[in-house]
């Protein structure tokens, strides 16, 4: 497995965890969600099209540059955090790496304020889900859809949420950046 870091995306991850802890320490509410773009009526046409119409979404990332929208990786920067080699002590994120899924870290210098998001594509989400719920996570939708909330890590006081989705897992050791996912494609 390849892991590409590059600073923008390091220093956004430490912005992303210097933000949830003063969030949680705040009571801040999180950002808010992005805004579906408008519908144009279509034209009137002799023969209906059958291409597929673009999103404004981006498929998954696929390496630690783009598995968050920009704007998580603007929080990142703006955080301090840097990208940083991952030692996964968490059971969630060593399975997902056992998947062969992609592992990223980002942290603050000289603090402990880190960030790890690890994402896996063509899962067995039922599978996930007993392993999850043996985790001591439960499944909560909260803060995006198919979200599932694990155990308060005791040095943070955050918990750590897991989004299985469309066949797709990821691990957000911070909740406000749960919403800045790559969505699955």
């Amino acid at each position: 497995m390849t892991r590409t870091f590059a600073p923008r995306v390091l220093a956004a991850s430490a912005a992303l965890t210097l933000s949830l802890g003063l969030a949680a320490c705040a009571g801040n509410a999180g950002e808010p969600a992005e805004s579906a773009s408008p519908t144009t009526p279509a034209a009137a046409s002799p023969e209906p099209t059958t291409e597929p119409t673009p999103t404004d979404t981006p498929a998954i990332g696929t390496s630690c540059e783009d598995v968050l929208a920009p704007e998580a990786y603007a929080q990142l920067e703006a955080d301090g955090l840097e990208p940083r080699d991952l030692d996964p002590n968490d059971p969630i994120i060593a399975s997902i790496a056992e998947e062969g899924g992609l592992v990223c870290s980002w942290g603050k210098p000289q603090s402990d304020i880190i960030l790890h998001v690890a994402q896996a594509s063509g899962v067995d989400e039922a599978a996930w889900g007993d392993e999850l719920t043996a985790a001591g996570y439960a499944q909560t939708d909260d803060p995006v859809p198919g979200a599932w909330t694990g155990p308060v890590e005791p040095g943070s006081g955050l918990s750590p949420v897991v989004v299985l989705a469309d066949g797709t897992i990821t691990f957000v050791s911070a909740p406000t950046f749960a919403q800045w996912v790559r969505p699955a494609s």
